[in-house]
């Protein structure tokens, strides 16, 4: 089921800069905020999701999650995998139903809020899915995708009501990913917007733009804030110096390293570090 399956809590407070970075996944996902608020970003879309309200992401979709003024949240993330619903790839079943929606660019999520019927029944089904995982009762992966497949279900009943991306957010959401992709793969080299811009085949202004219509930063603050997002585990795992962190995620030296660190996360890596250790020596 691990596989095939899996759910993760977050807490907005304790996220990293607030933030849980800009990603996407081949797996269906689904979102349900547990308590407080949370501004949640799905390509050009932008939504504050209260306590009992969630999403539906189809496979493929940018988004990310971002802590909410001083609101505090909690929330949960389910990634269902494809073959959860139904594991033969080659089977009619999947062909005809789970196939068009994962391959489909215009179709990218759902909001699912309680005062509608259809969705509030899909919220239901998570809440118990969020029961199950807690208790973990003996054959409780077989109720796990029972619910998935009555999720999915009522998502295929109701998909033509939701409108169509249009040509450009189409184009939008590949290149971005394009340059995302770009950017995870290569964050310890030198960058200029220039050869961002070229990942993605755009103009330096129009980059800069897409930048700012789904991730909400600039190209270049992306680079920095993924570099100093890679850093995290080197520094939490306090065995070398800042200098060496900072030549393996791009940075020239280690005090410009610390600097952008702290504006970044709001506190020396050092700070960091012992927070790290205080809370190891608090849960053991």
């Amino acid at each position: 089921m691990s596989k095939n399956f899996r759910k993760q809590i977050f807490d907005a407070d304790v996220l990293p800069a607030g933030l849980l970075a800009p990603h996407w996944h081949d797996d269906f996902e689904i979102v349900y905020i547990l308590s407080g608020t949370l501004a949640f970003h799905i390509n050009h879309k932008t939504y504050l999701a209260s306590a009992n309200e969630g999403f539906f992401l189809n496979a493929g979709q940018v988004h990310f999650a971002e802590k909410y003024k001083s609101y505090p949240c909690r929330f949960l993330v389910f990634n269902i995998s494809q073959n959860l619903l139904h594991p033969e790839a080659d089977d009619q079943v999947f062909r005809k139903y789970i196939q068009p929606v994962t391959s489909s660019s215009s179709f990218c999520h759902i909001t699912l809020v309680p005062r509608i019927p259809w969705q509030k029944y899909i919220l239901e089904n998570i809440k118990k899915m969020t029961s199950l995982c807690q208790s973990m009762e003996y054959g409780y992966e077989f109720k796990i995708q029972h619910f998935a497949n009555e999720i999915f279900y009522y998502i295929l009943q109701n998909i033509s009501s939701i409108p169509e991306l249009s040509r450009q957010q189409k184009k939008d959401i590949i290149r971005v990913k394009a340059a995302m992709t770009y950017l995870n793969e290569t964050y310890p080299q030198k960058h200029t917007l220039q050869d961002i811009a070229a990942s993605c085949q755009l103009s330096r202004s129009e980059c800069s733009r897409l930048f700012q219509r789904i991730l909400h930063c600039s190209p270049v603050d992306y680079l920095i804030r993924l570099r100093i997002f890679r850093s995290l585990p080197m520094v939490a795992a306090h065995d070398r110096p800042m200098s060496a962190i900072a030549r393996d995620t791009g940075f020239s030296g280690g005090s410009y390293f610390s600097e952008t660190f702290k504006k970044v996360m709001g506190c020396t890596p050092r700070d960091y570090c012992k927070s790290k250790l205080d809370h190891q020596n608090f849960s053991s």
